[in-house]
């Protein structure tokens, strides 16, 4: 689970988002950096009109060209301030954080922990090129942390973390902030509380043997308390305070008490994250930019790329990448929701067609090929192509509409167990493979190993032969702009919101 570390002076350092009730208005600065503000909103909203009106309407000739569906209403199911080129710090970014890799040390050393009982093991963790703890109980186990916080009445908190239980129906602690104030298991139920008489309990029996991100929030303002599994709401409690004893300082944080399994990225933060953010941490596998640091991951997990033979030019929004070599790639590994079986998952990002057509993103790991996608060399249609993706075995390959060249258009693809594979142009619906029912990571041993997402140019073992109309090996010539690797199925919402950012 490893993250690159940042500095104490750097976290401190870091701005602290107000709440709205704390800015003042009286201040001149503020005054003006307001009314500057309306000015740019309704300007802003102006050329949106003008930019949405056109993608949209073209790309719904597009779309009443190469499908039967019907057009479907753009109902936003889900939005996200996150989707406009700003993202929230890494899950790193906190008052204590622990990745687990063979330490139970905090990243920036204010609060180590110590393991009583034992003993403990690691394992590559859900951030695969680090790792995460194993506790077992075969021997009573927890990690003690010393100092406490030193919380109040008006504190606000978020804990996260990812769990993988390997025993059904658990009673555990995964974490004690302070006396009265916890996140257990009871019989595999999350059961939160935060104080003697104040209770948050959730409804679902957690899985076993897949990640699941858990987290719980409290937010002193609005006196709420929430607990959330895969960054949905699990449980909400509202009109609640925190019961905090004198002198918690000389209390211990509690972790794993009694829990059998994995934990990686355990973060501790004393602001209340919203939902939001919650979500952006649970599910937004990867996020690239492609700007000028165009090898960095903006999403919380740190799954930095590389590559060879790409050119940054300018893109949909700032800086783009232009393939225009044959060996021309763009590569991040490390991708265990990917590999997870029937874990829902989507890509999504800017394409504009240029001189070539060919494959511009495949998803595999050494063993198996997950996804590709293209443009086929007869009409430079869009193409998805899932190999072994069937209950007898066979290849489905998704056709969308015709390209335009030199023009920016969104793609995005998603799977899932229950809705199976969609294939979006414009955050509109283009095609659905309903025979996508199984796909290459259910197949057992290490077809389930994380996943490497290649933009560009594919040279990785595993056989992605079978995408209709252009060779596996035929590299796109074009460019490539703001990628979105999410672990869920994303929804036409996410995609409206996406293209409606508006271009650099």
């Amino acid at each position: 689970a490893e993250l690159i570390p940042f500095s104490e002076s750097d976290r401190l350092s870091r701005p602290r988002i107000k709440e709205p009730e704390e800015l003042d208005d009286s201040r001149p600065w503020y005054t003006k950096k307001r009314i500057l503000s309306v000015i740019a909103a309704v300007v802003a909203l102006i050329i949106l009109a003008i930019i949405l009106g056109s993608v949209l309407g073209t790309q719904k000739k597009h779309t009443a060209q190469t499908t039967s569906t019907s057009t479907p209403t753009l109902t936003t199911t889900f939005s996200s301030i996150y989707y406009n080129g700003s993202a929230p710090d890494p899950v790193s970014v906190a008052d204590a954080f622990y990745a687990f890799d063979g330490t139970t040390n905090d990243l920036y050393s204010l609060r180590n922990g110590a393991v009583a009982g034992g003993p403990v093991s690691y394992i590559q963790g859900y951030v695969p090129y680090g790792q995460a703890i194993v506790l077992n109980q075969s021997n009573t186990t927890q990690i003690n942390i010393q100092p406490a916080f030193n919380l109040t009445t008006n504190s606000n908190f978020t804990i996260e973390g990812f769990f993988m239980l390997q025993k059904t129906q658990l009673n555990a602690t995964l974490i004690q902030l302070a006396p009265n104030i916890m996140l257990n298991l009871v019989n595999g139920v999350l059961f939160a509380s935060i104080g003697l008489n104040t209770s948050i309990v959730g409804t679902s029996v957690l899985s076993t043997q897949n990640w699941l991100h858990i987290s719980f929030v409290y937010y002193a303002t609005k006196q709420t308390a929430t607990i959330s599994i895969d960054g949905i709401v699990e449980a909400t409690n509202s009109s609640v305070k925190l019961g905090i004893s004198a002198n918690n300082t000389n209390s211990v944080i509690i972790i794993g008490a009694g829990f059998q399994g994995y934990i990686d990225q355990l973060s501790i933060s004393l602001i209340a994250k919203t939902q939001d953010v919650i979500q952006w941490d649970a599910t937004i596998a990867a996020y690239y930019r492609l700007d000028f640091q165009w090898t960095l991951d903006s999403g919380p997990n740190g799954l930095n790329a590389s590559g060879v033979d790409v050119n940054t030019i300018f893109g949909w929004r700032y800086d783009a990448l232009n393939f225009n070599a044959s060996d021309a790639s763009f590569q991040a590994n490390g991708f265990t929701a990917l590999g997870t079986p029937q874990q829902a998952f989507s890509v999504a990002l800017w394409v504009r067609a240029e001189t070539r057509s060919g494959v511009f993103l495949t998803v595999a790991n050494p063993y198996t090929c997950l996804l590709v996608l293209g443009l086929q060399n007869d009409g430079n249609k869009i193409v998805a192509y899932l190999p072994n993706a069937t209950a007898t075995g066979a290849g489905v390959n998704i056709v969308g509409p015709q390209m335009p060249i030199n023009a920016w258009t969104h793609v995005a693809f998603t799977w899932s167990s229950t809705n199976f594979a969609k294939l979006y142009t414009s955050a509109l619906l283009a095609n659905v493979g309903v025979d996508a029912t199984t796909l290459n990571n259910v197949r057992g041993g290490n077809n389930s190993a994380p996943m490497t997402v290649t933009l560009g140019n594919y040279s990785g073992s595993a056989n992605c032969q079978g995408i209709q109309g252009v060779n596996v090996s035929q590299t796109f010539m074009g460019s490539l702009d703001e990628v979105f690797v999410f672990a869920r199925e994303a929804q036409q919402g996410d995609l409206q919101q996406i293209i409606q950012t508006l271009p650099s």
